[in-house]
């Protein structure tokens, strides 16, 4: 245990360690059908790249997300931030954290949803705390 968590109790208990199953619906493999599954979602998460596309999904999301083309199961879970739904469904990590961030979120987010907790209790678990790079760096 690293020296500055030594003396802290374990934050991780009741998370569990996480399990490695690649049967569904196990660890996310992301295939080439949950790509083509997952197009128009991506491609919705992709336009959000674009201050002009976020400005609008943020002031009524609901009319741009139907103007994209989303299913009304995929807008509810963008309305609902269902971060594991939206993977499920095809979407790409790197997309949906367009997603987050557009609604203020962030990957411990995702990932506190995908390990059923909180983003605090889940960045607390993680040991390793990185403040600075090494010297010689950048």
């Amino acid at each position: 245990m690293c020296s500055n968590t030594a003396s802290q109790k374990n934050p991780s208990q009741g998370l569990g360690n996480p399990g490695f199953d690649l049967d569904w619906p196990g660890t996310l493999v992301y295939t080439s059908e949950l790509a083509l599954r997952g197009h128009t979602l991506n491609r919705f998460a992709l336009s959000l790249r674009s201050p002009a596309c976020r400005k609008i999904f943020l002031a009524e999301e609901k009319s741009y997300m139907q103007s994209c083309g989303l299913s009304s199961q995929e807008q509810a879970m963008v309305a609902d931030r269902d971060w594991t739904g939206l993977l499920q469904a095809g979407g790409h990590l790197q997309a949906i954290l367009k997603i987050a961030a557009t609604v203020g979120q962030h990957l411990w987010h995702i990932g506190a949803h995908n390990a059923g907790t909180d983003a605090d209790t889940l960045r607390a678990a993680c040991p390793r705390r990185v403040s600075r790079l090494p010297p010689g760096t950048r």
